[in-house]
């Protein structure tokens, strides 16, 4: 690099030069620039609710509601739509006399209750008589009782008592096990032929000699010269340098620290070039042994340019009712680094605010970026940017809301402003 020398010659005389940091926003972000991302969802509020009428609607007089092929549907302010037939409530069935009668289905989210309504006919009950036939298997096993004919819909109950030597087994029709209760009550539907079902009681019986035996059933078992002391603890003019004793005994020089003077125009502080050999950086100290009169010349060079990034980010972002968790992409497409060498991505979470009402949802934020630093500051997500990275890099980023969140906001529109930031 061609260097312009500046010099002049006294004792010692100092040209010094500095420059400030300035960053560069390029398509985004510099040093401590923030740029936003808009965030929007609306929690939709309940605006009606359509029945489906159960596939019964013709009841006899005594009969109860039937709402087999009852379908109930809530439809929301953002044309969105569910199933809540499991958590409707029914009101307003009355089948003790004969007529039309409205039945009033009710639903409630959010404080916000609506209803729909069906008809259904209740008419006089035209009963038909069904015949119960009993018997036993064996015939010695028992007896059997309840036989005989019913209306429609009345209770029946048969009974097998187990005679001597025996015990009731089951109730069976048609060869299928019906019940195992002695006493079998059922509604008349339908003709039927029960058989109880008896079987022979085995005993063991065990009788000492001389000795009657009674039968038991079954038993189940985380200028001025300083000292070195006051020369380290900055007492003197930092862009003037200072002479100071070491402890050694020797005497030294320190460059200065900072710098009071404005870099020629389009260039930027290299080092410093000194008469008797070498170049410096600022701060460094000399030892003045045999140095005599001596010159520094302060040399410059072109600047390095200036850091920024460049962060490719979604301008806004809507989220969807309901859902835990919304990607979105990041991508840092290229970076020009300060001498740190590092760039730290800041995700600054915060909350949705409604403009209805005074209702907020939290949210959390967070970002898969893999092969490289990344986590929590306080209450911002970060991830960092290196100079030895292959750009571009990508990750996601997500906005995540919890299950509770969502059930306790009101209905309404929901803003908020995800702050993203570059540390450099």
């Amino acid at each position: 690099m061609k260097r312009k020398v500046l010099s002049a010659i006294l004792c010692l005389m100092l040209v010094i030069g500095c420059f400030p940091i300035t960053v560069k926003a390029d398509t985004t972000l510099g040093d401590d620039d923030e740029t936003n991302i808009s965030l929007s969802t609306e929690v939709p509020e309940l605006i009606s609710i359509t029945v489906t009428p159960p596939t019964k609607t013709t009841y006899n007089v005594g009969d109860e509601l039937d709402t087999i092929g009852m379908v109930v549907t809530a439809n929301f302010s953002d044309s969105s739509t569910k199933d809540v037939t499991s958590d409707a409530t029914l009101s307003g069935f009355d089948s003790s006399a004969k007529g039309n009668v409205t039945v009033t289905v009710s639903y409630t989210e959010k404080e916000i209750t609506k209803t729909d309504t069906f008809n259904v006919t209740i008419v006089a009950a035209s009963l038909d008589t069904y015949n119960i036939d009993v018997s036993a298997n064996p015939t010695a096993g028992g007896t059997v009782s309840g036989g005989g004919t019913y209306d429609e819909n009345a209770s029946v109950t048969v009974t097998a008592t187990a005679n001597s030597g025996y015990s009731f087994v089951k109730w069976t029709e048609n060869g299928e096990q019906v019940s195992t209760d002695a006493s079998y009550t059922f509604t008349a539907t339908s003709d039927r032929t029960l058989v109880a079902e008896f079987e022979e009681v085995i005993y063991t019986v065990y009788v000492n000699p001389g000795e009657s035996s009674d039968i038991a059933g079954p038993v189940v078992r985380s200028t001025t010269i300083l000292s070195e002391a006051d020369m380290w603890a900055g007492n003197y003019t930092q862009t003037a340098g200072c002479f100071y004793r070491g402890n050694n005994g020797k005497l030294y020089y320190k460059l200065p620290s900072r710098c009071s003077f404005t870099a020629p125009e389009g260039k930027e502080f290299d080092c410093w070039e000194a008469s008797f050999g070498g170049t410096f950086s600022i701060g460094t100290p000399i030892d003045m042994a045999g140095k005599g009169n001596f010159t520094i010349t302060a040399l410059w060079k072109e600047p390095d340019p200036d850091p920024y990034l460049t962060l490719s980010i979604p301008a806004s972002i809507n989220i969807n009712y309901g859902d835990t968790q919304t990607p979105f992409d990041i991508q840092v497409k290229e970076a020009v680094f300060s001498a740190k060498g590092t760039i730290e991505v800041r995700l600054l979470q915060s909350s949705f605010q409604c403009t209805s009402h005074d209702g907020t949802i939290p949210f959390t934020v967070d970002t898969n970026a893999t092969n490289t630093s990344h986590g929590y500051r306080g209450n911002e997500c970060y991830f960092v940017v290196s100079n030895y990275m292959s750009l571009p890099f990508s990750c996601q980023g997500y906005i995540n809301i919890t299950s509770d969140a969502w059930a306790a906001a009101k209905p309404g529109i929901y803003t908020a402003t995800l702050r993203v930031r570059a540390i450099f």
